[in-house]
């Protein structure tokens, strides 16, 4: 760095000098038409033209420099100044500056994300002990219970601590992500049997609102977290079954040399217009959503596949389509 700190300002200035005394020399030369003008002229020429492309070179060794810190801030390293005293190496300057401040940013943030992430694991973990006594206690009275205005009553109670112990473990699970807590362990997995998991934990809700899942598959695996991706789709295809009752669920899987892809289509209303650029958000609760739901199911299966690599779209066709899309060439540069 320090050769450009001596050459770059001296070879602009004697650029502009060559340049200047080029006019100077082709002025003289058309006065006197002397011959040996006419020579000193074609050496300035050359001259300059070296000069030239030594700047060219400098310039294009800084801006390749300036590309590698660039990378460098993008990927939390250090960065090397450039010295000197053109527009470039000042530029270099507040890219240093800047790339301090958002380093020191950067590790405020992580250390506000965990402190935060304890915070929630220690609420969490002090809630999660009342709500298991009250859920195994509820449990011993409803096969106790004879009366049936009594027994409906618990049913109900009984209801509301199971979905607070739910939303008490998405709470848990949204601190986890944010602070970038979970490890995933990947494997290569059968897309069938993920969804035959999801299948066999959702069979209750399948009851509840008459509906089936046809899955349409040709036995493909995808790279991920078991446990994780899992509960990505289960909260999707959750959402679908609650709020389409008495519908069909089409679950269809496609591939290709570089991705992998997952639609799950129910057939019922679709999402309204206003909320399909909301849904995914957190505790955002669509007009056509259950009263009982806070909004944070789908916002955890986004976060989870994005962890994966993937995307997810939401979009209505003859009912809400969920489209999850997976980079392929990914998984295999894992193996």
């Amino acid at each position: 760095m320090d050769s450009i700190k001596r050459t770059t300002s001296y070879t602009q200035k004697l650029y502009w000098l060559f340049y200047l005394l080029a006019f100077l020399l082709l002025g003289i030369y058309f006065q006197t038409n002397q011959r040996i003008i006419l020579l000193i002229m074609i050496l300035d020429f050359i001259l300059l033209g070296i000069v030239y492309d030594h700047y060219q070179k400098k310039l294009n060794q800084q801006l390749k420099q300036l590309i590698h810190n660039a990378d460098a801030i993008i990927e939390q390293k250090d960065m090397e100044l450039i010295d000197g005293e053109g527009e470039i190496s000042l530029l270099s300057h507040k890219l240093y500056t800047l790339s301090k401040r958002y380093h020191i940013m950067s590790e405020t943030m992580l250390q506000e994300q965990v402190k935060l992430k304890d915070y929630i694991e220690d609420i969490s973990h002090q809630l999660k002990t009342p709500i298991t006594s009250m859920r195994i206690n509820e449990e011993l009275l409803l096969e106790v219970i004879d009366d049936q205005k009594q027994l409906d009553k618990l049913k109900h109670i009984y209801q509301q601590t199971i979905k607070m112990n739910k939303l008490v473990n998405d709470l848990l699970t949204l601190a986890l992500l944010d602070s970038n807590s979970i490890v995933l362990n990947y494997q290569n997995e059968s897309i069938e049997s993920l969804i035959d998991e999801v299948e066999e934990n959702l069979e209750y809700l399948l009851i509840e609102n008459h509906m089936q899942i046809n899955i349409q598959h040709h036995q493909e695996k995808l790279f991920c977290d078991r446990k994780w991706l899992g509960e990505a789709l289960e909260n999707i295809i959750k959402n679908c079954l609650e709020n389409n009752h008495d519908q069909c669920l089409d679950i269809k899987v496609y591939q290709n040399d570089s991705l992998i892809k997952i639609l799950i289509q129910d057939h019922g209303k679709g999402i309204d217009e206003d909320d399909l650029h909301h849904l995914f958000e957190r505790f955002y609760r669509s007009q056509q959503s259950q009263k009982e739901g806070v909004g944070i199911g789908l916002s955890l299966a986004k976060e989870i596949i994005e962890k994966h690599h993937g995307m997810i779209n939401v979009y209505n066709d003859q009912g809400a389509v969920f489209e999850l899309t997976f980079p392929k060439f990914l998984a295999k540069r894992k193996l």
